[in-house]
């Protein structure tokens, strides 16, 4: 049961998934944050070419996807975020 849960987990984050520090991410957050930074990543690196407005507004997964940011100060950052 818990590897079929696992191939799950990775189909549906496959950008995430391969983050070192995905396992304290998906302890400490839901799966729709996790569905919006998995969305997040994806736009980025899907970019092919990074625009003055996109520098100007980068979320806040994408600084912690390039290492910007460590997952203690995302975690942080977050708790000061209402999500809808």
């Amino acid at each position: 049961m818990k590897r079929k849960e696992e191939v799950e987990i990775n189909k549906k984050w496959k950008i995430l998934c391969d983050c070192r520090d995905f396992p304290i991410l998906k302890q400490n957050v839901s799966t729709g944050v996790l569905d919006l930074f998995e969305r997040q990543i994806n736009e980025y690196l899907s970019l092919s070419e990074i625009t003055e407005s996109y520098l100007n507004n980068v979320p806040l997964s994408v600084c912690w996807y390039e290492g910007l940011v460590d997952t203690e100060m995302l975690l942080m950052e977050m708790k000061d975020y209402v999500f809808l």
